[in-house]
């Protein structure tokens, strides 16, 4: 897998979404699944959230669009980048930070709307109808554009205040132009606006839990599966009711499901599970690099287009469950490239895909195997492996307490295989060992992959320097597993760590957690409804479309916990 993490930590045992913290197993640390559903809790807290910066673009686009200014966004293009991305470090949609640099961008976006709206007619009357334009804006001009705007930029009907408050703005003073661009700066502003706010909904036995009211379970479904505000079809759904009942209901998750913009949310969810965007490249001038790769192009777009097709594979075309894509043994490349690379042919598109002979589902796919380096790093793909497809949590080492050079690549040796050098960097060390024994192993079992992703039988060792190679050597790529908790069985390789990875049901269920937390923007904790409903959804015979929409279903998806006051 790639370098996700800086070159010097090769302990590997720092988390990115950190789990409840469980019971330590002897061997490692592991979580444990806990308790029994019979009654579904409330969910967990379920904070203030501002709009997500993918969400925020989306959103001003596509109300931009549907107001007949869809030039418009094009042309604020420049201030929309400005909006700053959210982190990285884990999901993009669990940075809830803001800050002044936000609000000013905010600003400068509804003020850029503002201005080319008061400065155009044609775009005025677009908006606002043609009474616009006239001389004076009457009280029926001001409501029908409030009512119309308002509720596709507040996802829901305005309040009589708010109605009273925005019409203000048409004070006889001001143009008609400069009221419209007063009360459109104002709604753009609002936080009902620029945050997911959730408090209109019917208590639930208790005043902290609330379900849904319709207009928040319309936007609900709209940022959860298109990152963008709800369409007229779920606007209008929430006002005639229908959304309220179970068909009506149905019928609508169906429909979004089905939308193309779910397929493009998905592909995010993927993207940035497997941190496909943590590539930084090719190590292509260093002679050892260069000597490995001889005879391949490589291009890691390549590689991220395969996975792309991969997973959209087993969710809308042959739609199958986790299980499946983890274990899948067929090949999806369009890339003559990389179908050199695997040693296959490359799939047209159409009838059933070629076969690899030699590596199974996603996690032996290049994009989650590559390095940038020559060599590979064991610690690495373990931890990757535990800590992303197992849900299992690692802990971070105090670097005050590590011995001199912990933190240093293990020295090389022309005569040593990457594991056997990277098993010396930690052996005889009970506190390297008492995090590396969990994950390690995992990635010994993965050398039958070279660091381009290609399967190998011998690891080559080249000079760095002149890139000549100085050794062909044996790989050992059996070891102790420890999927599950006190599982001191030895697996013989990368097919047989997956069966029995498959076996465990760990990774079924990680996958329904992992997207729980993606759409739900907050990670399930034990004891609350989401952490139920990702019990139910990590079911092993759940396909994966199943999972994905059957989030839509769950309680938990419906309600909400307000915090402590």
């Amino acid at each position: 897998m790639r370098r996700l993490l800086p070159a010097l930590l090769l302990a590997a045992c720092e988390g990115t979404i950190s789990d409840v913290k469980p019971p330590v197993d002897p061997n490692g640390p592991f979580p444990v699944i806990e308790p029994k559903c019979d009654v579904i809790p409330a969910p967990g807290v379920t904070p203030l959230a501002k709009l997500s910066t993918l969400q925020y673009r989306n959103t001003v686009r596509d109300l931009l669009g549907t107001s007949g200014l869809a030039a418009l966004a094009t042309e604020l293009s420049t201030r929309l980048d400005a909006v700053p991305d959210d982190s990285d470090v884990s999901f993009r949609t669990l940075d809830n930070r803001v800050t002044d640099q936000h609000l000013t961008a905010w600003f400068e976006v509804a003020r850029g709307i503002g201005d080319s709206i008061e400065a155009t007619p044609a775009r005025l009357t677009a908006l606002a109808g043609s009474c616009a334009v006239a001389a004076t804006l009457t009280p029926g001009c001001v409501n029908d554009f409030l009512n119309r705007f308002g509720r596709r930029a507040l996802r829901r009907p305005l309040t009589a205040t708010e109605l009273t408050e925005l019409s203000a703005f048409n004070d006889g003073v001001r143009r008609p132009a400069e009221a419209i661009r007063a009360m459109v700066i104002a709604l753009l502003m609002s936080p009902r606006f620029v945050s997911h706010v959730e408090i209109d909904g019917a208590e639930l036995g208790s005043a902290r839990r609330l379900d849904l009211s319709p207009y928040e379970l319309a936007a609900r479904l709209s940022y959860t599966y298109w990152q963008t505000l709800p369409d007229d079809a779920l606007l209008d759904a929430a006002a005639d009711g229908s959304l309220a009942t179970e068909a009506g209901y149905r019928a609508q998750v169906e429909r979004v499901f089905a939308d193309p913009r779910t397929k493009t949310t998905l592909w995010v969810f993927w993207r940035e599970w497997l941190r496909l965007e943590k590539f930084t490249g090719f190590a292509t001038t260093r002679p050892a690099f260069a000597a490995l790769a001889a005879g391949e192009r490589l291009d890691y777009t390549q590689m991220v287009d395969e996975v792309h097709a991969l997973t959209d594979r087993y969710t809308f075309d042959a739609p199958g469950t986790f299980g499946d894509l983890v274990a899948s043994d067929v090949s999806v490349t369009r890339s003559a490239d990389l179908a050199k690379l695997y040693g296959t042919s490359v799939w047209n598109g159409a009838g059933e895909p070629p076969r690899f002979t030699n590596r199974k589902g996603l996690f032996q796919r290049a994009a989650l195997l590559v390095d940038g380096l020559e060599q590979t790093n064991p610690f690495h793909r373990g931890a990757m492996t535990r800590r992303a497809f197992l849900c299992d949590s690692l802990p971070s080492p105090d670097p005050t307490t590590l011995p001199p050079g912990s933190l240093d690549p293990p020295p090389f040796n022309a005569m040593s295989t990457t594991r056997q050098r990277f098993e010396a960097k930690v052996a005889g060390n009970t506190l390297c060992q008492g995090c590396h024994g969990s994950f390690s192993d995992l990635g010994y079992v993965l050398e039958q992959f070279d660091a381009l992703g290609r399967h190998r039988t011998k690891e080559k060792v080249f000079d760095e320097a002149s890139g000549a190679l100085l050794a062909e050597l044996n790989l050992d790529t059996s070891a102790v597993a420890k999927v599950e908790l006190g599982d001191l069985a030895v697996v013989s390789g990368p097919d047989d760590l997956t069966a029995k990875m498959i076996s465990s049901g760990k990774p079924q269920r990680c996958f329904a957690k992992t997207f729980s937390t993606f759409a739900l923007r907050r990670e399930p904790v034990i004891g609350t409804g989401e952490h139920c409903s990702t019990l139910k959804l990590g079911a092993r015979t759940l396909t994966m479309a199943d999972v994905f929409r059957g989030l839509a279903y769950e309680p938990s998806f419906k309600e909400r916990t307000v915090g402590e006051p």
